[in-house]
């Protein structure tokens, strides 16, 4: 059993050392691939993650009618709480914001006998940015709501953020997909390299009642190891550019770049780039050697 594995791994070596030209092109390929992949994603995540910790701050404040009733306005703050996104509604009464305005502006209430212009008030949070226009509009036309500016966002910004995350979702698919292709006809590329330069090998070893096995699994090492090989790279160079950007984002006051995932990024890229690896080697030997060797 050792000595078949290690035959294996031996012709696997074998073919990495004898096309080191196209092997080193393929391992680039799919580098470059796996980096614009990993960071685009690494990029997203951490985009994500800082939308969720910026949720509690996006506040929608919703004013009543001034001539709605009691039992209007309690309607209204249970419809509010049962549209999806919504996370929690507070209230404060005309006379509490009256009487919180009256304390931050003394000056200008000192010595004046006003009646109360305050609305009654709903301050709603949000579990998910992506509902946040839509509660919106659907709020705003909700009858008891103030016809006029009756629901004011304090968070504007969810707009920007959320067109970022889509665009540059749609750009790492797209700019992946293209690199994937790439890297992909590279390894399939050398893959049959390594056959056709090895074709009389390859038939000998049929001749001789050589497993399907025998034959298939270096190449397959080969196409798994140029994957691994780029994963490897990848992470060096994420590791690297997180690094550069850590160092110029330190001078930006409030700024926050979260710590690299080293060991998950490299666990996570070598498994991508084994698969990556296997399908495209595995494309590339699903035409019969004995055909292929013929020619």
């Amino acid at each position: 059993m050792l000595d078949r594995i290690e035959f294996l791994l031996s012709e696997a070596i074998i073919s990495l050392r004898r096309n080191r030209g196209m092997t080193f092109a393929s391992i680039v390929a799919s580098a470059l691939a796996l980096v614009i992949v990993g960071g685009f994603t690494l990029t997203y995540v951490g985009l994500s993650k800082y939308v969720n910790e910026q949720v509690s701050k996006f506040e929608m404040k919703v004013f009543a009618r001034q001539d709605a009733t009691p039992d209007q306005v309690t309607n209204l703050g249970n419809q509010i709480k049962k549209l999806e996104g919504v996370n929690g509604v507070s209230f404060k009464s005309k006379a509490e914001v009256w009487a919180e305005w009256k304390k931050e502006e003394p000056a200008i209430t000192a010595g004046l006998e006003l009646d109360n212009p305050m609305p009654d008030t709903f301050t709603v949070t949000f579990d998910n940015l992506e509902k946040v226009n839509e509660v919106k509009d659907l709020v705003s036309n909700m009858p008891e709501v103030a016809p006029n500016d009756g629901v004011q966002l304090s968070g504007e910004v969810q707009d920007f953020l959320q067109e970022v995350m889509a665009s540059l979702r749609w750009l790492g698919l797209a700019l992946g997909i293209v690199t994937l292709i790439t890297g992909g006809i590279l390894i399939y590329n050398t893959i049959r390299l390594t056959m056709n330069s090895r074709r009389k090998e390859l038939r000998i070893m049929e001749l001789v009642g050589a497993a399907k096995s025998t034959v298939r699994i270096p190449l397959l090492i080969e196409g798994i190891t140029h994957g691994v090989l780029g994963a490897l790279c990848a992470t060096l160079i994420l590791w690297i550019g997180h690094g550069v950007i850590l160092k110029v984002m330190s001078g930006i006051p409030f700024s926050k770049v979260a710590p690299f995932p080293l060991f998950a990024t490299m666990f996570s890229l070598a498994v991508a780039g084994a698969i990556y690896g296997y399908i495209c080697s595995n494309l590339a030997i699903r035409e019969n050697p004995k055909e292929a060797t013929a020619r």
